[in-house]
């Protein structure tokens, strides 16, 4: 059995930056509330869930362990986006449809480009100079399924009070028109100054998005056929449906901190309905959609053909059988695949369970350099000689690292840049007092220790792939205290240098402190 739990998903790369004024052609969801005499802030959302096109595939017809486009899309008509602020409460919700929205004409692609503009006095309440926490949550295909968004109040709504809830028809498959309901929900921290600004405004993060339903696979892997004078391979399946199963589901997960692993269900209370799913089948392989559920109110039916000419048999098995491989329930964005080897017994089955993996990958974002969700630059080190403080310089939040003098040890950092797609990064010393020559770079081996013959003055590597550094003092220290300053300096295919952001308040800088004591 495979069973993962790490959610590789349909992703929203959000870039958040002032494109538009209050008066263009972007309209505000009229349920929003008002903010008149309010600070105006602009947003443009560059959202995508897969750049590769798969066009030659058939909807319907899927590669093992990938989503087609099917499976992907975000429809634009059927989304709402809501912002909360710092304590939860909601500010805005915004329907995508009613923004300047760039994508095909044609057919869905998984791309998009939305821009809006607001006014709310939550933004008032910050320092030119603070950091604005933020909430974005992300409600999708919702009424292609058969669900309805709830109308709820900015001001009185808090994040505890999405629960969007959907009824599955049986005949439901996802399609270009009609894709499978997914969520996805990020907190942000940005200057407010940057909010404000325009174009150099940053990027603020990455929204996973899950799907809300799970996806079950019976496949036709019988070993003992026999190939009959009419061509074909006896026994074989002809059919599999769901006779027991449960037609409700809530779009939000059970908890909203899904990052380490989807592992519960967000069951809706409702009775298992008896009504018959067929589902489709390719390539001997058969597929239907459900929501969350437990076990024992899952149970499917399997028809097949023992001989040519042969009486269709029937044979049912309830999910709870398998409660030993997959647990006693169906947890959403999972696909449960069930593969026949046999009919003495239609117990003799594997199940395999797997995270609903999609294909993804970074979308360019001009010269604007963006970093991995939580991919801020991050220390690795042995206390008694380093230490990672923060402070405030000129009213901005700083971090530094301090290193005891003496010590031939050093600091691991490890970062990861998405874009400029094709872009390069060095990460160097700027001196600072006492600071030059007193840092360096070094590599270090599998078991830890540093490399003979690698120290540098620079380290460098590839954008798009994690990266580690290992940082120590260099030389005998003459003076009560050197320091520097480290920047990851990131230059694109035209020659263009960027400076990338090393920590959650933006800062592109980090000071880095040789002391006698730390």
């Amino acid at each position: 059995m495979v069973k993962h739990l790490d959610i590789l998903t349909c992703c929203l790369l959000w870039l958040i930056g002032s494109v538009i004024a209050v008066s263009c052609s972007s309209v505000d969801d009229p349920a929003m509330g008002n903010g008149n005499g309010a600070s105006a802030i602009s947003f443009k959302f560059t959202i995508y869930t897969d750049e590769t096109q798969i066009s030659s595939r058939a909807l319907g017809v899927w590669d093992e362990n990938a989503a087609n486009i099917a499976e992907r899309i975000l429809d634009v008509n059927d989304m709402r986006i809501l912002f909360f602020d710092q304590s939860g409460l909601l500010l805005k919700s915004v329907r995508p449809s009613y923004l300047d929205y760039t994508g095909s004409d044609v057919t869905n692609d998984g791309y998009y480009s939305l821009s809006v503009a607001f006014n709310h006095d939550y933004f008032d309440k910050f320092d030119d100079k603070a950091t604005v926490p933020f909430t974005v949550m992300i409600l999708a295909n919702l009424e292609s399924i058969g669900g309805k968004y709830s109308a709820y109040s900015p001001g009185n709504t808090r994040v505890s009070d999405i629960a969007d809830s959907f009824v599955m028809a049986t005949d439901y498959f996802p399609t270009e028109d009609n894709g499978i309901p997914m969520y996805g929900i990020k907190g942000f921290s940005v200057p407010k100054e940057l909010l404000m600004q325009g174009i150099d405004a940053p990027f603020a993060g990455q929204i996973d998005m899950i799907r809300s339903l799970c996806k079950i696979e019976v496949a036709d892997k019988i070993v003992n056929t026999i190939v009959f004078p009419d061509g074909e391979k006896y026994p074989k399946v002809t059919a599999v449906e769901m006779v027991s199963w449960v037609n409700q589901g809530y779009i939000r997960p059970r908890f909203d901190d899904y990052q380490p692993g989807l592992k519960f269900a967000n069951i809706y209370p409702a009775s298992p309905v008896t009504s018959i799913v067929s589902a489709r089948e390719t390539d001997g392989r058969y597929r239907f959609y459900c929501p969350e559920a437990k076990v024992k109110d899952m149970k499917f039916r399997v028809t097949a053909i023992l001989s040519p000419g042969g009486v269709p048999q029937q044979f049912e098995t309830g999910l709870d059988s398998f409660e030993a491989e997959i647990g006693d329930e169906l947890v959403r964005n999972h696909i449960y695949r069930f593969d026949i080897h046999a009919f003495n017994t239609i117990l003799d089955l594997d199940v395999r369970v797997s995270d609903w993996i999609a294909q993804t990958d970074e979308y360019e974002l001009d010269d604007i350099v963006s970093m991995e969700p939580d991919g801020f630059l991050k220390w690795d080190y042995d206390a008694t000689d380093f230490a990672v403080t923060t402070e405030m310089y000129n009213g901005q939040q700083e971090e530094q690292l301090s290193i005891l003098n003496g010590t031939m040890s050093f600091a691991t950092g490890r970062f990861h840049i998405l874009s400029p797609r094709g872009a390069t990064w060095r990460a160097y010393f700027i001196p600072g007092e006492n600071g030059v020559d007193a840092f360096e770079f070094v590599d270090v081996d599998e078991n830890g220790n540093i490399a003979d013959g690698s120290q540098a003055v620079f380290a460098e590597g590839t954008v798009g792939e994690p990266a580690t550094i290992h940082i120590r003092g260099k030389g005998a220290a003459d003076f009560y205290r050197h320091w520097a300053e480290l920047v990851v300096e990131v230059r694109t295919l035209d020659g263009t240098v960027l400076y990338a952001p090393l920590t959650p308040t933006m800062s592109s800088r980090i000071i880095i402190y040789r002391e006698n004591k730390l």
